[in-house]
């Protein structure tokens, strides 16, 4: 397995981000930090792209150029209009991802990503740090090979910043209760016996 140099990614969009704070299963059962982070197609993402193709070529040398063009190498690089954007259970799309190119970003059980806030201190609450608000990351790339799936590149994470806010995505978050109620003076019981 090669690993490249870290490196802060341009801005993001956060999506699934409760594998930050909630230790999450993959299929062949191994535990993990993960998520996703959303660009905007036409957004410049080429560090990214540069730091994907110097992983493959440490890994594969310069065969790496054409094996990731002819597909045999699993690109990191996927379609937010495309299946890996849709949800496998339904079919829909996942909100906020038509329109973007996107990478999942995953850290050892035993290596949780630093999460801070503007300020650069650390964020503890998925009410600061969820789904549809905006990030930078400090992300490697590296290479992988198995049996079943083939070769492939993902990228790593280590750390986070969020950015500023941005719509909720996937509903993940309750309206707050100020936002739906008002205060209310003493209320006598006949006022409920009409």
């Amino acid at each position: 397995m090669a690993r490249s140099a870290d490196l802060k990614t341009p801005l993001a969009r956060l999506a699934f981000a409760n594998g930050l704070f909630d230790l999450q299963t993959t299929q062949s059962g191994k535990k993990q930090w993960n998520c996703s982070l959303l660009f905007p197609k036409g957004a410049d993402i080429s560090s990214l792209k540069n730091l994907a193709l110097e992983a493959a070529k440490e890994e594969w040398g310069d065969k790496a150029v054409q094996m990731i063009k002819d597909e045999i190498i699993k690109s990191p690089f996927l379609d937010g209009d495309g299946k890996q954007g849709k949800s496998k259970k339904t079919g829909e799309p996942h909100e906020g991802f038509p329109g973007t190119t996107f990478i999942r970003c995953t850290s050892g059980e035993d290596y949780r990503p630093k999460l801070v806030n503007q300020k650069v201190l650390p964020i503890t609450s998925k009410d600061e740090l969820y789904s549809g608000c905006y990030v930078f990351a400090v992300v490697n790339a590296f290479t992988w090979d198995t049996k079943e799936n083939g070769k492939g590149i993902t990228f790593g994470i280590s750390m986070l910043q969020k950015v500023k806010d941005g719509d909720r995505l996937g509903g993940g978050g309750r309206a707050k209760a100020e936002d739906e109620f008002e205060p209310i003076g003493d209320v006598a019981d006949e006022d409920f016996m009409g």
